[in-house]
């Protein structure tokens, strides 16, 4: 076997320059995997560790049933002694109590639905993060004080040193309200916890909440992530005895974070899946073509004797050496550049809003690295260069010696001739017609060259498609279900949703508004914050007061009724989302209780029963709106008759959203009235495109390194090994400059002959998905955090999109013989024959 490696390993010095074209081809590819996994492995790591880090805690023990109804008289009796308990357990390295809920926040005419954790000052830095990211103030000591995030308090306009009132459901049913010294506010830098997270001391919350002598959870830190299952049974093994509780890990407290993991999981398996066909196809190319150039050389070797059998071994052995080496080349540069990355991290920061959809991602993302990707990246590359070198090693091993050294070919009875009439006034077609021939007399080499450019191609293509219709969709059912293309509104509505914005004589506008021809139809609405109660809890909303004939002609929310009715005109009543009517256990018939803030300040309340419950697939959506009728809407938020806060419009074209809304903040009457289209309404919609368009671009780019490097060597390979060839041309007076010329235009027409064969292919990719779809619905529930996202996703290639890319790879793969052809234009002809 020594003797065989030796032999292998002297084939690979004695051509030095094929082995490091190989070597290149396997490295990039390998280093592009590397790092793109580990990009999408620093995204789920980081949601994890900041959301577990920060608020949650790595375990929680409740009473069981809490987690899942989120009653607040499920609760956890003090005098349990539970938290000793825990923190005796091996591996349970802090432990803190806790009670949870919300709350409606308000300083002046401004308010804010809160999440409220009550926690002990002492005992809670322990287990979570959120004291060491104060910007302002101090943190808890005790009595009635509030912590909030920076963006809660920028929203309320309030400052360390200002009051705060917070206004909760109490366990007992009946509505508590305190006021809060605010001390300090905090910046994780994620959204989610920023604005809606608070924390009061323990005490305070069991007062407000009139909960004295219980709490409703005891989180814990875990000293190793990786033992957090054998953890949490040694946690509810401990406390057994008569105490019927539960103890829950992270995944099952936030199942939502969970699905995010799990969709970032399936969209990463796409990509790099696709990736890992770029990269392959690159591999493949450069080893067929290192393998079948050597006919001449195989053909020596049998002469002398060499069985066929050994030929075989020997071509595997060196590609087992080249591949497993070009790996190790490649997880140098990979783990390199994520090195450099992991510790500068990629900045983001330009599209937090996205990433309030993302929980716990914050502005700036560090890529992870993990062993067991590796390890798969490490076997796929081997095997493919394995699998790319058999066939044609077994043809190699087959042939006489005779054929293999060419000196026997039947492939020049099939050369194609290209009857073109050429005179010396068109020497261009002259190198344009030996050029031609040059592809078709070795079609094995002009379809191995061609291949390189036509699978990154197609995987451009597809890839660009894949995220159009993810786009695409999301935009096209956000701006269905809820905003429209266009609003009108008074100037500042969007940030706080104040009673006291309100545009008088709504019914005229919305005439006006609809009057105009590019305007399909226009709804007025009174947008309110609200909290929403059942008789076990409350959770905070976003009530929409409608129209409803009105509106069913702007959004198509009535045909997402999965239950009961739609809002009906003058009639009492509220539709909720699925997922609300989830966290409230509450049903079609059951009635709720809302509360909002009046432009007064005063709290005004209704119980309204539940119409109906729709369902859009989307949690975001389905969680956090409640839509009732306009006068009852009017009625609750202290607006006059024929008052809104906003009106929607629906355009013939989505396109003309954002010259429309300038239009019409330019003409609109007096008074601070403003319009906004859809991209200004659904900032986390556009970001979301924006920062997955950028995600994508990051990755395209990979795929573009990969495939240019992998068409580079495959033409340079291409001319390199034909050096016999082109000194006898050179021999037989053909000019540096002319071969040059022939050799770029060889590249130009395998160019176009890769673009076409490319573009076909992956366009019968794109139809064949966008009219099947892509089918997700195994993880359906991890998109439904992501507005507008169903489970099925329908690739859309447009073309504004992939013009620029197409040419960059067509001028890529012409540019890329430039070296090639420069260096046979300066070989020595005697030398070169002589090599050959």
């Amino acid at each position: 076997m020594n003797a065989w490696v030796r032999l292998a390993l002297g084939n690979l010095r004695a051509n030095r320059r094929r082995t490091v074209i190989t070597l290149i081809s396997v490295a990039v590819g390998v280093g592009g995997l590397v790092f793109l996994w580990a990009f999408i492995d620093g995204i789920n790591t980081q949601m994890i560790n900041n959301m577990t880090g920060y608020v949650t805690g790595d375990l929680k023990v409740h009473q069981r049933g809490f987690h899942d109804d989120r009653e607040m008289n499920i609760a956890l009796v003090e005098r349990w002694n539970l938290t000793p308990e825990m923190s005796a357990v091996a591996g349970v390295e802090a432990t803190s109590p806790r009670i949870t809920g919300h709350a409606l926040a308000s300083r002046a005419d401004q308010s804010r639905t809160v999440q409220v954790m009550g926690v002990d000052p002492t005992q809670e830095p322990k287990v979570t993060r959120l004291d060491q990211s104060i910007v302002r103030g101090r943190y808890l000591e005790g009595g009635n004080e509030i912590l909030v995030g920076v963006d809660a308090a920028a929203a309320l306009g309030a400052a360390p040193g200002d009051e705060l009132v917070l206004v909760v459901q109490a366990a007992d049913g009946s509505i508590g309200a305190d006021r809060f010294d605010m001390v300090g506010t905090f910046e994780t830098g994620i959204k989610r916890i920023d604005g809606f997270v608070a924390q009061i001391p323990l005490a305070s919350a069991q007062d407000l909440y009139a909960f004295q002598g219980r709490i409703t959870e005891i989180a814990a830190r875990v000293g190793d992530a990786g033992q957090l299952e054998q953890v949490v049974d040694a946690v509810q093994n401990e406390l057994r005895g008569g105490r019927d509780v539960e103890v829950l890990g992270w995944p099952q407290l936030m199942p939502s974070l969970v699905q995010m993991v799990a969709f970032h999981d399936a969209v990463t398996y796409i990509v790099v899946f696709v990736v890992f066909v770029v990269v392959a196809a690159g591999i493949v190319n450069t080893i067929l073509m290192s393998v079948l150039e050597r006919g001449r050389e195989f053909g020596v070797m049998m002469a002398l004797g060499t069985p066929g059998s050994h030929i075989i071994r020997l071509v595997l052995l060196e590609t087992i050496i080249l591949a497993s080496f070009g790996y190790l080349v490649g997880l140098v540069l990979g783990l390199s550049l994520t090195g450099y990355f992991g510790t500068h991290g990629l900045d983001f920061t330009a599209y937090i809003k996205a990433m309030d959809t993302m929980p716990g991602l914050s502005g700036i993302v560090y890529p992870t690295i993990i062993p067991e990707r590796l390890a798969v990246i490490g076997v796929t590359v081997v095997s493919v260069a394995l699998l790319a070198a058999a066939l044609p090693a077994w043809a190699a091993g087959r042939n006489s010696p005779l054929e293999a050294m060419g000196l026997h070919r039947t492939l020049t009875n099939r050369i194609r001739r290209i009857h073109w009439q050429v005179t010396s006034d068109h020497r261009l077609l002259i190198f344009a017609q030996m050029a031609l021939r040059s592809v078709f007399r070795n079609p094995r080499r002009s379809v191995i060259t061609a291949s390189a450019t036509a699978f990154g191609l197609a995987a451009y293509l597809f890839l660009y498609a894949f995220a159009d219709g993810f786009f695409e969709q999301m935009i096209q059912n956000s701006t269905q279900q809820l905003s429209g293309h266009v609003q009108v509104m008074e100037t500042g509505h969007t940030v706080d949703l104040s009673p006291a914005l309100r545009i008088s004589g709504s019914s005229e506008l919305v005439q006006r508004l609809q009057a105009r021809p590019d305007v399909e139809a226009a709804a007025p609405r009174v947008a309110l914050r609200a909290m929403v109660a059942s008789p076990g809890k409350s959770l905070p909303v976003e009530l929409v007061g409608i129209e409803p004939e009105q509106e069913r002609a702007v959004t198509r929310l009535a045909g997402y009724m999965e239950q009961g009715e739609y809002v009906e005109p003058g009639a009492n009543g509220i539709v909720i989302g699925r997922k609300l009517a989830e966290e409230l256990d509450a049903r079609v018939g059951d009635k709720l209780v809302i509360t909002v803030q009046q432009a007064n300040g005063d709290l005004s309340s209704a119980a309204e029963p539940i119409l109906g419950i729709y369902n859009t697939g989307s949690d975001l959506f389905d969680s956090e709106y409640g839509f009732i009728d306009i006068d009852g809407a009017r009625t609750l938020g202290g607006l006059g008759e024929d008052q809104a806060s906003r009106i929607a419009l629906r355009l013939s074209d989505r396109a003309g959203s954002s010259a429309l809304a300038q239009s019409l903040s330019q003409s609109l009457p007096a008074g601070g009235l403003v319009a906004q289209d859809w991209e200004t309404l659904l900032p986390v919609v556009v970001q979301m495109v924006e920062m997955t368009r950028v995600d994508f671009y990051l990755i395209l780019s990979v795929v573009f390194v990969v495939v240019a490097i992998g068409v580079m060597n495959t033409m340079v390979m291409s001319v390199m090994e034909r050096t016999r060839e082109l000194g006898v041309m050179l021999a037989l007076g053909t000019r540096g400059r002319q071969l040059l010329l022939t050799i770029l235009f060889e590249a130009f027409f395998l160019a176009l002959l890769g673009m076409g064969a490319g573009a076909i292919v992956g366009g019968l990719i794109v139809y064949w998905f966008n009219k099947t779809g892509i089918d997700l619905s195994a993880i359906r529930r991890s998109m439904e955090t992501i507005p507008g996202i169903t489970d099925r996703i329908y690739p859309v290639l447009i073309l504004d999109h992939v013009w620029l890319p197409c040419l960059l790879l067509f001028a890529c793969s012409v540019l890329v013989a430039l070296y090639p052809a420069r260096r046979a234009s300066r070989l020595d002809p005697v030398e070169a024959i002589h090599r050959g």
